[in-house]
């Protein structure tokens, strides 16, 4: 056996990884996760035997180059969205075998409805301020002056054109925030609910494997299309099992 290696050898694993508790926050993602996808880049080595090629991680897990944690909807996003923009955030979880410190966790509904308070307050400061100014031209002049008559119609306009456009843009920004979070927390559910459903047909799927007294092997490796046959497969010879239990 021949065992090669190299400092531009390495190894790259995606996996599938449960959270419990109430779940971790992710970089760019306004929900906590109980399930993300898991990265893995790693120092490799290369052992050749009986004229065969065989990669193997150099490290263990924590001794990893970098891993990093993506929800369902960003790996997605990551995919299929190639040379588009900075990229798709992610959330560094180790460095050459070092943890990093968890990600905080930021409401992005809160934040939200805060900035609107904020400059709805921000609005009312300013319409309060001038309308003192106002009131003190008119104490100290019985007569105004045409360019007193202009300011004030001038500060009339502004504290119109600001609670008609200023406010409803900020309600507007609260609520694109709104569909954005749920639309990302179905989005992860979705994703979710399609994967246990695979693992599930996949099991099914080795089980009677096994009862036929076949052996699955490592080239027995199912796409999406492939999976969705087992499923549909599964449904029809269920029904068909229910169907002759009726008759009998």
């Amino acid at each position: 056996m021949e065992k090669k290696q190299h400092p531009s050898y390495g190894m790259i694993q995606l996996s599938r990884s449960s959270i419990g508790g109430t779940g971790t926050a992710l970089f760019g993602s306004s929900i906590m996760h109980n399930d993300v996808i898991r990265l893995t880049i790693s120092n490799g080595f290369m052992e050749r035997e009986d004229s065969q090629d065989r990669y193997f991680v150099k490290t263990s897990r924590k001794n990893c180059i970098v891993e990093v944690d993506m929800s369902y909807t960003q790996f997605a996003e990551a995919i299929t969205s190639l040379n588009m923009g900075d990229g798709v955030p992610v959330t560094i979880t180790n460095i050459g075998g070092q943890p990093v410190p968890k990600c905080p966790y930021e409401d992005k509904q809160k934040i939200m409805r805060r900035e609107v308070e904020d400059a709805a307050d921000d609005i009312a400061q300013k319409l309060v301020k001038e309308a003192a100014e106002v009131k003190k031209l008119l104490d100290e002049k019985r007569v105004l002056s045409k360019s007193d008559r202009e300011w004030i119609v001038n500060v009339l306009k502004d504290a119109g054109q600001r609670l008609s456009s200023d406010i409803p843009f900020l309600n507007e920004l609260f609520q694109e925030q709104m569909d954005k979070t749920v639309a990302e927390a179905k989005g992860e559910f979705e994703s979710y609910v399609q994967n246990k459903m695979n693992s599930i047909a996949l099991e099914a799927l080795a089980g009677r494997i096994s009862d036929d007294g076949i052996r699955p092997t490592a080239n027995m490796i199912l796409g999406a299309e492939e999976v969705e046959q087992v499923q549909d497969g599964l449904l029809d010879a269920d029904e068909q099992e229910g169907g002759m239990q009726m008759n009998m």
